[in-house]
């Protein structure tokens, strides 16, 4: 009787364990959660994914066409994948559709596959002590309606999150935006001195130069103007950006006040056109060089000779440098700023309804003006007084126009004056200044490749908001060590050298100390005797 008993209790246990595992997973279903305890939530998907698709107003289905057999050293990476398409799943809820497709069950497949771009790629395996070549696919293809956008070959999941949400943005936004630069005044050719930028933006926009026609107005479809380096700005050119930004659109000036000659180690100041329209505006490109003791390092050539060493004049922005409250800069570690200007704000904070000195330089950077003098082996002694330089800053509000009170501008192939209304007033916008144009170049972001974090982060501000922002900036960029004086250093050698070795010395007189006393009985530093 009383096994019988203890049989139907352990039953009954067993039951209840099973009916609590069950609701578990039922409730895990339809509320899903995870703990994520690593530094900037690296292994779970950001607000701004989980915003996108739950925003999304019909299905997307994201087709996963990965090889069945794959060598064992991809495991941990397709585990990586198939976690983070969990997440999607769980937040997207009903409209976001996950499938996993082998290509090669079926030839109409693979035909298919390849033509969407997916390719077959090669990896290396190495079987019974020999190295052999399989042919796979690695390939993801995001479908919404009739749109499709395609991830080739899915090399790291660390940077799986942006192309995937990226496409997601790509297919659902019913008018892709369009981004433009100005073209015409000087400016380095996209396809060529820009072409790392041009392609990391077509990955989510329209990318293509804009020339200003004389008698015209820019284009209406263009969404976001880019102007870097741009030199003799005329009248008329003034007028068609002004009433671009007056139209609503969002202006970004990457801007040199300093012409360097090719193969010179000396700057002279350019005068581009725009100085008066960007202090109306309200932010003012001084006619200076920025020069700071938090530096990145340059290479030069003497002859058959190269070397490398850090160069002031070449400003680092580390993480305190940054806005910590502007989701464009709140998680970026690094910058450099080549041979740039610093930047005034000329109108009080009223006149704007956002002002952000995006980043600026340390309290120990100089302004220099007149001789600009860019040889890396001179004396870098302070010609001003040293403390912080705005190097970017964002401006939002409704703007004046800088024609108000103005005569529209003849043009010289024009046949009069423009047959139009002036605005006079902006809607709500935004402004981006940057005193130097160098930065985002195609050569030099191979050397920093944070600059280009943190130009995509300013372009996706001004034209999505938020929407891609999160993402991009997630992994770490650097993690450089604090600087510290020369009294730090000293202590530190001195701590290093005699400290460990003087603890040591006190323990050990402790220990010993202690020992003599038990011996005698007496109470001694490790506790009384009994």
């Amino acid at each position: 009787m009383r096994q019988r008993r203890r049989r139907s209790n352990a039953l009954a246990e067993i039951l209840i364990v099973v009916a609590i595992i069950a609701l578990v997973n039922l409730l895990s279903l339809r509320f899903f959660t995870r703990a994520d305890l690593s530094e900037g939530k690296l292994f779970s998907v950001s607000e701004s994914t989980r915003q996108v698709v739950r925003d999304l107003d019909d299905i997307v289905n994201i087709k996963v066409y990965f090889s069945r057999e794959l060598p064992p050293y991809l495991t941990t990476h397709i585990r990586e994948i198939k976690d983070l398409l969990s997440e999607y799943r769980a937040y997207g809820g009903r409209n976001v559709i996950v499938d996993w497709e082998d290509p090669a069950d079926d030839p109409e497949t693979a035909q298919r596959v390849q033509g969407m771009g997916i390719p077959q790629v090669q990896l290396n395996i190495v079987a019974k002590d020999k190295a052999e070549v399989m042919t796979a696919y690695l390939g993801m293809a995001v479908l919404f309606e009739d749109r499709n956008e395609v991830i080739p070959v899915v090399q790291s999941s660390s940077n799986l999150e942006y192309e995937l949400t990226s496409a997601i943005l790509k297919v659902s936004n019913r008018e892709q935006k369009t981004i433009g630069f100005l073209a015409g005044h000087g400016e380095p050719d996209i396809d060529k001195g820009l072409e790392t930028i041009r392609q990391a933006l077509e990955k989510q926009y329209a990318v293509r130069p804009v020339e200003i026609v004389p008698g015209a107005l820019l284009q209406a479809d263009v969404n976001t103007l880019v102007i870097v380096g741009s030199k003799g700005i005329g009248d008329w050119d003034r007028f068609a950006i002004d009433q671009f930004l007056m139209r609503g659109g969002r202006l970004f000036f990457l801007i040199n006040r300093l012409e360097i000659a090719e193969g010179s180690l000396a700057a002279a100041l350019a005068e581009t056109g725009l100085e008066a329209l960007l202090a109306h505006y309200g932010a003012m490109i001084n006619p200076d060089m920025v020069v700071d003791v938090s530096c990145g390092s340059a290479t030069f050539s003497t002859g058959y000779m190269s070397y490398t060493l850090p160069y002031p004049l070449w400003p680092k922005v580390v993480k305190t440098g940054f806005d910590k409250d502007s989701p464009v800069t709140n998680q970026l570690e690094r910058a450099v700023f080549p041979w740039t200007s610093s930047i005034d704000i000329t109108r009080g904070e009223d006149a704007f309804s956002e002002v952000v000195v995006l980043a600026k330089s340390t309290e120990r950077a100089w302004s220099e003006i007149g001789q600009f003098n860019l040889n890396p082996q001179r004396q870098f002694m302070p010609s001003s007084t040293p403390g912080e330089r705005n190097l970017a800053v964002l401006l939002g509000g409704s703007f004046e126009s800088y024609f108000s009170g103005r005569e529209i501008p003849l043009h010289a192939d024009t046949a009069g004056m423009w047959q139009g209304e002036a605005i006079l007033k902006s809607p709500e916008s935004r402004i981006v200044v940057i005193g130097n144009a160098r930065m985002i170049g195609s050569d030099f972001i191979g050397q920093y490749p944070e600059n280009r974090i943190f130009f995509m982060n300013i372009v996706d501000w001004l034209t999505l908001g938020e929407s891609l922002i999160g993402i991009r900036s997630r992994a770490v960029t650097s993690r450089p060590l604090d600087e510290i004086g020369e009294s730090g250093k000293a202590m530190i050698r001195f701590v290093c050298t005699f400290g460990i070795p003087i603890v040591l010395i006190i323990w050990g007189l402790l220990r010993r100390f202690t020992r003599s006393s038990r011996r005698r009985g007496l109470p001694g530093v490790g506790g009384m005797a009994g």
